[in-house]
């Protein structure tokens, strides 16, 4: 893991003006990826017990926007 972390420092230093797009890039593909996941799950029987227990959520209240985001759940927590 060591080497990918220098390839990457080595990358930056080497493109100051371009690394910052490729990262952001990078980082919405994994919130799409997360949300894409999370929608999916949802659409299942029991998709909303399926979130809680993945993502071990004991305040279920504290997660409201993340139940509004999906389809085919309960608004009510």
């Amino acid at each position: 893991m060591s080497q990918e972390i220098d390839r990457w420092i080595k990358y930056m230093r080497e493109n100051p003006d371009n690394w910052k797009k490729l990262h952001t890039g990078f980082i919405n593909a994994q919130f799409s990826k997360s949300i894409k996941f999370i929608q999916k799950l949802a659409e299942q029987p029991g998709g909303r017990e399926k979130i809680i227990n993945a993502y071990n959520i004991k305040n279920i209240n504290g997660y409201s926007e993340l139940f509004k985001t999906c389809k085919n759940t309960e608004t009510e927590l």
